[in-house]
């Protein structure tokens, strides 16, 4: 059975999102063979509903949703395909399927930074969103928000004016009407960023916007917040960045005592970064090795640059103890320098799925980097 028809049944049987099929199969399994265990009768690991559902859903229903998503123009994505979002490997409810209209590349080869903010901004915040993402965007970031009224459709709309990438996680399927009276904008982000959704075409259920803040904030490598009161709901997307070990960005109340600029008051005393402009991001980012400074438009000779230059010299140990997997790339990377994916699952023994795991543990973890071409090096 084709592995797109597999994942949409078991996900049509088991529910949308990953958690609990990742319970009963490992992400490097075959789905087609569950499918086949369960279909002939198999279903000890099911619960009575999802027996229920087993028996009334059939394979073709499946392959309906696939056809109808190429049909409407959607880039199905499953698990293990190499433009899949490289960063969500290391969740435990990653999406086994994932459909998309744009540039699905531009998860993996850009530098995401997920922008949060309100429905009803400031005049004040309008007119810093205009700056400050336009500036990320002419410096090489592709810019992650959530398209609603109000910063995000700003947002969009300052990325989308310099020629920069947006990328848009999706609370429902693709062809639903969110945001409301957006269409205009939701097609030029197509046309030149993503959107990008877990829920197939068809899907009548409720919007679920804390896990796609979830999933947006997985995939980038910094959040910032362009305002947001004590009870913003914005303020969600900080707190996962920040159990995550994500670096979260702010910019400063515009009026200190006002309530209006209270939540980031409140994340600037928890000790986040003040963001004045898109070199501080540059350089966060750059301290953290996930970026080279003089390719985002910071000049190496401030302090902060010539500090993350004098490091590029050697790997870095690493920070926490590895697992034997880990330890066999991270020895074939020390050895032989900047290597592909097919030379390290070749030289390692390794499938293609483990590495690809590995790889991105050993990315979040600060220990290695991903280079153009799918090719990997240790962090230094």
């Amino acid at each position: 059975m084709d592995r797109y028809i597999s994942l949409m049944w078991l996900e049509m049987v088991l529910g949308t999102g990953g958690r609990r099929l990742w319970q009963i199969m490992e992400k490097t399994d075959d789905p087609a063979k569950l499918c086949e265990r369960i279909l002939s009768g198999d279903t000890e690991l099911l619960t009575a509903g999802e027996k229920e559902k087993a028996e009334r859903i059939s394979t073709d229903e499946a392959e309906r949703i696939i056809s109808l998503a190429r049909e409407q123009g959607q880039r199905v994505a499953a698990i293990g395909d190499e433009d899949y979002p490289k960063r969500w490997y290391g969740l435990d409810d990653a999406p086994a399927l994932v459909f998309c209209r744009g540039d699905i590349k531009a998860l993996n080869e850009s530098t995401v930074i997920h922008t949060a903010g309100t429905r009803e901004p400031s005049k004040y915040t309008l007119s810093l969103i205009d700056v400050l993402c336009a500036d990320l965007a002419l410096r090489g970031f592709a810019i992650s928000c959530g398209l609603a009224e109000g910063s995000d459709t700003r947002t969009a709309e300052a990325v989308l004016g310099r020629g920069g990438k947006v990328i848009a996680v999706y609370p429902t399927s693709l062809e639903n009407e969110y945001p409301k009276n957006a269409g205009d904008i939701k097609e030029r982000v197509a046309q030149s960023g993503l959107l990008i959704s877990e829920y197939p075409p068809g899907y009548k259920g409720r919007m679920n916007f804390q896990r796609r803040n979830r999933l947006a904030v997985a995939l980038a490598s910094a959040v910032v917040i362009t305002e947001a009161a004590e009870d913003s709901k914005g303020l969600d997307n900080a707190e996962r960045a920040l159990d995550t070990g994500l670096p979260v960005l702010v910019v400063p109340p515009h009026l200190l005592y006002s309530g209006r600029y209270s939540g980031q008051r409140d994340l600037l005393r928890k000790g986040c970064i003040p963001i004045f402009d898109g070199s501080d991001a540059v350089r966060v980012l750059a301290e953290r090795h996930e970026i080279s400074p003089e390719g985002y438009g910071l000049k190496v000779g401030t302090e902060n640059a010539q500090a993350v230059s004098k490091q590029e010299k050697a790997p870095k140990k690493p920070a926490r103890e590895l697992n034997s997997t880990e330890s066999t790339i991270y020895d074939l990377l020390k050895e032989n320098g900047a290597m592909s994916l097919d030379e390290i699952t070749a030289r390692s023994g390794l499938s293609v799925m483990e590495v690809l795991t590995c790889m991105t543990g050993l990315e979040l973890a600060g220990i290695a980097v991903s280079l153009p071409g799918k090719r990997y090096e240790l962090d230094s």
